[in-house]
């Protein structure tokens, strides 16, 4: 085959460069999960001393949003998905747009819950249906390093809803206006999606997988894993700025701790994946995990705005990178399509964000204090470390 025929042959499964797809994950993640999910992270505090809701009714709602997050997570491996996945993507990204403005329509508990439980479901498709649009699109053009990098969005999003946040709380809106505010920003961020998303790209079956088994053990293992990790981090991901706003010594930092959160995330997440290619994908999240779960127990450990600072950093500087590589490392280790291993890596991911939030809640109103929930939430985190290593590692040990 000739040179000019093998450019041709390869441009046309190349019909975009790398930015417009990053540009379109990005934008899309952005409004699903930095504002459809953790856009209620800063907006809580405004409803707990607005609405008159105790801790325990504000990790419960954040659990029905993981609830739907964990059930929307399974739902896209059904075959009826199969050659749909842009329209699916793009009602999910409406959905979320518009279950973002109805949270601040309603007052009842089981209204937010419901809302939110919609929200979580549309958040998940968002993200299955987006990185099985994009990411083998990167990859198809080379860009392995890069495929990763469209999770900037989470921290991007989570920036730009707490700066919203931060200044029309400033202004002394009301915390329903403030959801209005963030659906805002949602629809502006809708437009790059829908105009660069690229179509579904064939699945090929990958013929460098071999040895079943010892795959299938490993995909359990990153599984377990990744639900734990889905459990630590969520407690203070959830409870950050309600700690910041209800504890005096703390208030300070209420207008900027979920704003650092975010801000640590954008480099970071191309930071893992780099990373493991270095050390191997397994051996960086084992680091990511442990440092998040050391900076969740400087929270507790050392007093004061440095303490709740540096907790805020690590969690930016991990979460986001520990979610892209992971589902990386999940790939890899999965003998089959990227969206099925993405689908129950995300479900694992669910079912611990849907207990952390209830449990820290229960905790925190009964003892009072917000130390016991964050050290479970650290110890979480470390035995996920461990598990987050390829136990490949240790059958070539043994031989």
């Amino acid at each position: 085959m000739t040179l000019k025929a093998n450019r041709e042959r390869g441009s046309s499964h190349r019909p975009h460069k790398s930015w417009p797809l990053i540009l379109a994950g990005t934008a899309a993640l952005a409004l699903a999960m930095g504002i459809g999910r953790f856009a209620y992270t800063p907006i809580l505090p405004f409803m707990i001393s607005e609405v008159g809701f105790g801790a325990t009714e504000g990790g419960l709602i954040a659990s029905w949003n993981f609830i739907g997050y964990c059930i929307g997570s399974l739902i896209p491996i059904l075959p009826f998905f199969k050659g749909r996945l842009k329209t699916w993507f793009f009602g999910a990204v409406a959905a979320s747009i518009f279950t973002t403005g109805c949270m601040g329509l309603v007052q009842d508990l089981n209204w937010f819950s419901l809302i939110r439980f919609t929200s979580g479901i549309a958040s998940a498709f968002t993200l299955i249906f987006g990185t099985s649009l994009i990411l083998p699109s990167i990859q198809a053009l080379g860009k392995i390093t890069i495929s990763t990098s469209h999770f900037t969005g989470v921290g991007l999003g989570m920036v730009l809803s707490a700066i919203v946040v931060s200044v029309m709380g400033a202004f002394n809106f009301s915390w329903y206006e403030l959801w209005y505010g963030v659906a805002l920003l949602a629809l502006l961020l809708a437009i790059p999606v829908i105009v660069l998303t690229p179509n579904e790209m064939p699945r090929e079956k990958s013929k460098n997988k071999t040895e079943k088994s010892n795959f299938e053990f490993g995909f359990i293992t990153i599984t377990l894993a990744y639900g734990l990790f889905g459990f630590g981090y969520v407690i203070l991901g959830t409870f950050i700025s309600t700690m910041a706003r209800s504890t005096p010594e703390l208030v300070p930092t209420e207008p900027y701790v979920w704003l650092m959160v975010g801000l640590c995330g954008i480099p970071t997440v191309m930071f893992w994946p780099w990373l493991g290619q270095r050390i191997s994908n397994d051996f960086a999240l084992m680091i990511a995990c442990a440092v998040e779960a050391i900076g969740i127990y400087v929270a507790v450990v050392v007093p004061g705005q440095t303490g709740i600072t540096i907790a805020a950093s690590l969690l930016g500087a991990t979460f986001m990178g520990i979610t892209a590589l992971a589902l990386l490392e999940g790939q890899a280790r999965f003998d089959g399509t990227v969206i099925t291993s993405t689908a129950v890596l995300t479900s694992a991911f669910g079912v611990g964000q849907m207990v952390g939030p209830y449990f820290a809640g229960l905790v925190i109103d009964k003892t009072g204090s917000f130390a016991t929930a964050m050290i479970v939430s650290s110890g979480a985190l470390m035995v996920a470390a461990l598990l987050m290593l390829n136990p490949q590692r240790l059958a070539k040990f043994r031989n």
